[in-house]
Parts: C-alpha cells; sequence; structure tokens
C-alpha cells in the first residue's frame, strides 16, 4: 500500500517541477529541473493506474472512464494484462492543468476545462502502441484527419532518426 501514495506523491511532484521550469529565466537550471522531472517520470513509468490517477486529479474513477470512453484521455496495458493504466504523460500534462485552474480559483469542471486549454496546444498527444487493439485503432483513424495523421508520422520519423543517429553515436 505505501506504493499507491508515493506514486501520487511523485506526479505531484514533477506537477510541482513543471510549474517552477515554466518561472524560471536561467535555461541552464531549467535544464537541470528537467533532468530532475525525467527521474521522477521514469519512476512513475509509461502507466498509472485509475484510482491513483482520479485521487491525483481530485475526481473519481467514473469520471476518468468517461474522458477515456470520449476519447480524450489515453490509456496503456501493460503487456499481458487486459487493466488498462492512465498513460503517463497525458496523466502529467491534465494535473499541471488541473493544479493551473485550481489556483486560478475553478473549482467546477475542472476536467472539461483543462481538456479544453490542453487541447488548443494539441494535447494530450495520442500514442499508438503495439498493444493497442485493432477497434481503438479505427478508432484514432475515423476521429484524425489525413493532415493529423501525416503530423503524427513525421513526428515518428523524427524520433526514430534521433534514435538511430544517437545508436551511431554510441
Amino acid at each position: 500500500m505505501a506504493e499507491a501514495p508515493r506514486i501520487e506523491r511523485t506526479i505531484e511532484h514533477v506537477v510541482s517541477l513543471r510549474r517552477a521550469g515554466a518561472a524560471l529565466a536561467d535555461p541552464r537550471e531549467s535544464r537541470r529541473l528537467k533532468r530532475v522531472e525525467r527521474e521522477l517520470q521514469r519512476a512513475i513509468g509509461v502507466g498509472v493506474p485509475k484510482r491513483r490517477a482520479a485521487a491525483v486529479l481530485g475526481v473519481s474513477v467514473t469520471a476518468l472512464d468517461k474522458w477515456i470512453a470520449r476519447g480524450r484521455l489515453p490509456v496503456v496495458r501493460r503487456p499481458g494484462s487486459s487493466r488498462e493504466q492512465i498513460d503517463a504523460d497525458a496523466l502529467l500534462d491534465l494535473a499541471e492543468e488541473v493544479t493551473r485552474l485550481r489556483e486560478d480559483g475553478q473549482t467546477r469542471a475542472l476536467l472539461a476545462g483543462a481538456f479544453e486549454r490542453l487541447a488548443q496546444e494539441g494535447r494530450p498527444r495520442p500514442k499508438l502502441r503495439p498493444n493497442q487493439p485493432a477497434p481503438e485503432l479505427r478508432e484514432h483513424y475515423r476521429r484524425t484527419t489525413p493532415s493529423d495523421r501525416l503530423r503524427e508520422v513525421a513526428e515518428l520519423s523524427r524520433v526514430l532518426t534521433d534514435l538511430a543517429a544517437r545508436g551511431a553515436n554510441s
């Protein structure tokens, strides 16, 4: 049971680091914070159990399930498991935005407001994973435009090119 509160605290720490990093003017200090943030993100992993994610956001698991069903909140599955977990990157983006809205004094419809703000920036970005079921892939295809899909392919190509370049230098 000690694991659950630790994950929640780690997520809250990452959100705090992101907020602090955005306020820094010194690029070197900002990079240092980013390194710490990446280490904490590794500790969180690729997915967060729904109960933990709901606790971080201050909502019910039912509310999260509704956003998942609408296709707004990406989920991941660990190999060999049928349980869905909330994509950690998406959760961090959402938690950061919910924190910002709370600090601005908003108390109702926090997730709706957070998703609205994030959508303006094209976030949370859906992630195609090898263990994503075919119906989800088809639904993603139907929801996106050709230009959206081209942008995703370009981003994947850039990431693969970067990885290949780093591998060649090792």
